[in-house]
């Protein structure tokens, strides 16, 4: 049994699933971000921990376990800030009333769980394989 690559791989799936419903609220709202921030959520938040659950089912598991954590500790910096922190319309707080609102909210907050456990998957991992 590979323990740690169904771990990894359940949270990511999870994520994804939690990211893509978070980018359709993003949508609805029209609630954009600059350039720099649509790289970072591609390329970190997206793509990352992507290619991470892949890896852990290869020779480059470690390697793998380190990008998860690496990358779900970024996701969840990211979103810590710009949804609970910093003023504007990412902002939990700045959501409307209804269905959109809602939904932002609620996969602000799931972004956040997931991103919590990825990070403690890939740690946790990492440790047990010294």
């Amino acid at each position: 049994m590979n323990r740690p690559a169904q771990y990894a791989t359940f949270i990511v799936v999870i994520h994804l699933l939690v990211t893509l419903a978070h980018g359709m609220a993003h949508q609805q709202l029209q609630i954009g971000l600059p350039p720099a921030g649509n790289a970072f959520v591609g390329l970190v938040i997206v793509v990352a921990p992507l290619v991470a659950g892949g890896l852990t089912w290869s020779r480059r598991q470690r390697f793998g376990l380190g990008l998860l954590a690496f990358s779900m500790l970024a996701s969840l910096l990211f979103g810590l800030y710009h949804h609970f922190v910093a003023e504007g319309a990412d902002h939990v707080h700045s959501q409307p009333a209804g269905s959109w609102g809602s939904t932002f909210i609620l996969t602000a907050y799931g972004l956040t769980i997931t991103e919590a456990i990825g990070t403690w998957v890939g740690i946790h991992f990492l440790w047990a394989r010294n």
